[in-house]
């Protein structure tokens, strides 16, 4: 009997993820269909860039080669699992031909194809050449014209789509290495091989690629990061995701079993508008996406049903992910401990800046934060520091002189006998000059990306995927089930260790946050349903943006999402330096969480914010 469902695994969030995770999660899940692997983050190309510099060879994250190593084992016994990995980085040919070869080593064979074709660099150099003012050139959240940047441009990289992936697994391939290609589409071509779907089968489309993004982060959706971490259990070992996809799109959130962490409606809500700009519009190289209808509901312990996705045409543009050279920089530490250490730092920072200042040296970025002081929060401060006992003291710089950053460099360890009473901390020396590159997001027309698929080892005929006839639970759900079944889970749920009435937002909501190149993206979820109202009343545009210390309000927008009580925001350019200690906005959600709420009394004897037994 054909199966109806494809199991999708992944078991590599991010490029320094555990490289034991696929190993073990086939030991426990054999039968899985495909294994997902991410490893190129939006910063990815820019560290890949500077590695290539000092190595013409490491284009690529060299983990990838490490766990295909480990799955010998799990092949030599018969084990059927495709794997679909973005680890080729610059170089996807270099990195399969590194496959086969370790493989070819081990006694191993397996079909291998790579994706290319995202490497734009040529093309949009020329193209920005032509006409260094062209808006879809422009840096999307800046609109800075890229003929600013483009004598100092290093690599340039389309986001590719699910079809030249599908078409390598249709080829045969078991191993499927790509360069950049939207984090979704490893999960999306997996569907489209195996369930034949049409160009314009836009909302079976738009549910793979709900799956394809709730699975790409791996233990995020598990528990990782979820705003109660705290009351996860066995954190030590969390799972890693696996999504069962249905002929109609719609898909089942689980995880092994016997792993750490919990699959629920919150942790599967926080991840699915994780880094999601417009949840109406959300784009991607294979489909529009529409979340505004989506429903969660819990169906099992470690089972959430995802349905309702809708989608439309893929925009005419594809984005480009560009990186370029900015100069050097370099950050270094000091622990500083005792009566007022936060004041302390701050004036250690401050006068080893001075004392350059005054010997001709200034610097066109510099910040000094005081990590355990507000560090994460925009503008560094916030809450009282006046008895904190401790603190790091952190000072960056970036110039274009490397001798300006190398004077830096020497300056931060006198404060280790000039600096204040408690100075210590200072195990990893001089701080390191390192290359700076920043990101440029920008468009360019589908028609001039042209992806190019082809085996590099092997062409056996496609593996049968593996028989599903008695699995339970497929997706497709009764006409409101799911949603009867959140409101049920939802009314069980609160903030665990809260008091009963809210004084702050995260009493009231969870939520996550995430970056779009400059921009941050942060999502509110309401812990109970009936809360919802209160807060598309209370968490407006406006209040994220005081709380937050953005000055012109009109960068904050919001975004409602009733079927799931949520409110998304983009914030624009909150993540304009790169030096600030949480660059990539991830600690920002927690920070709106603490916005203060003015506690309502609730009706009744008692009030219920824990909801009903």
């Amino acid at each position: 009997m054909e199966p109806q469902v494809l199991r999708i695994g992944n078991a590599h969030g991010f490029w320094g993820d555990r490289l034991e995770a696929a190993a073990e999660l086939l030991e426990v899940e054999p039968e899985l269909d495909f294994l997902t692997f991410d490893f190129l983050a939006e910063v990815s190309m820019s560290v890949l860039a500077a590695q290539r510099e000092r190595d013409p060879e490491a284009g690529f994250p060299r983990d990838f080669l490490e766990i295909v190593e480990s799955l010998v084992p799990y092949w030599r016994s018969g084990g059927k699992c495709r794997l679909i990995a973005n680890a080729g980085g610059l170089d996807p040919a270099g990195c399969a031909r590194a496959c086969a070869e370790r493989l070819r080593e081990a006694g191993v064979t397996r079909s291998i194809a790579v994706v290319e074709g995202d490497d734009v660099l040529e093309r949009l150099c020329s193209d920005a050449l032509a006409d260094p003012e062209a808006p879809w050139l422009r840096h999307l959240d800046t609109a800075e014209p890229i003929g600013n940047i483009l004598d100092r441009v290093v690599t340039a990289n389309a986001y590719l789509g699910a079809e030249p992936i599908a078409e390598a697994l249709d080829l045969g391939a078991e191993i499927v290495v790509t360069g950049r290609v939207a984090d979704a589409s490893l999960a999306v071509a997996a569907c489209l091989h195996r369930f034949r779907w049409g160009p314009e089968d836009w909302d079976r489309l738009a549910g793979a690629t709900v799956a394809g993004h709730l699975l790409e982060c791996g233990t995020q959706l598990t528990g990782g990061i979820f705003t109660d971490w705290l009351e996860i259990p066995d954190v030590h070992r969390l799972g890693f995701p696996i999504a069962e996809v249905a002929r109609d799109g719609g898909s089942i959130l689980t995880k092994a079993p016997g792993s750490g962490g919990r699959v629920t409606e919150e942790t599967v809500a926080e991840q699915l508008l994780y880094e999601v700009g417009d949840p109406n519009a959300y784009l991607t190289p294979d489909v529009t996406l529409s979340l505004r209808d989506v429903e969660i509901g819990e169906i099992g312990p470690d089972r959430v049903r995802v349905s309702g996705a809708r989608g439309g045409p893929p925009p005419e543009r594809l984005k480009v992910s560009a990186t370029y050279r900015d100069g050097y920089w370099a950050a270094g530490q000091l622990t500083i401990f005792g009566e007022e250490a936060v004041r302390k730092a701050r004036r250690a920072g401050a006068a080893v800046l001075e004392g350059l200042k005054e010997s001709g040296w200034s610097f066109r970025e510099e910040i000094v934060e005081c990590l355990g002081a507000g560090a994460c929060r925009p503008g560094g401060g916030g809450g009282s520091t006046a008895f904190l006992a401790e603190t790091v003291l952190r000072v960056a710089v970036a110039d274009s002189r490397l001798e300006a950053v190398e004077t830096f460099r020497r300056a931060l360890a006198p404060l280790i006998t000039a600096g204040p009473q408690g100075t210590t901390g200072y195990a990893e020396g001089r701080p390191r000059v390192r290359p700076l590159f920043r990101f440029w997001p920008c468009l360019m027309d589908r028609a001039r990306v042209v992806p190019e698929t082809r085996l590099i080892e092997g062409g056996a005929p496609a593996l049968p995927l593996a028989e599903d006839a008695e699995r339970v639970d497929a997706p497709g759900a009764g006409p409101g089930e799911g949603r009867e079944l959140a409101e049920r889970a939802r009314s069980r749920k609160a903030a665990p260790g809260y008091p009963m009435e809210p004084h702050r937002l995260v009493h009231l909501a969870h939520g996550r946050s995430g970056d779009k190149g400059t921009s941050a993206t942060i999502s509110v979820i309401a812990r109970r349903r009936e809360d919802f109202p209160r807060l598309r009343r209370e968490v407006t545009a406006e209040r994220v943006a005081s709380f937050l210390g953005v000055v012109d309000p009109s960068d904050v927008l919001r975004f409602e999402l009733p079927a799931l009580g949520a409110l998304n925001f983009l914030v624009h350019g909150i993540l304009d330096s790169p030096l600030r200690t949480d660059a990539q906005g991830k600690a920002l959600g927690q920070v709106l969480l603490e916005m203060p709420i003015e506690p309502t009394r609730r009706s009744g004897t008692e009030p219920d914010w824990r909801g009903s037994p």
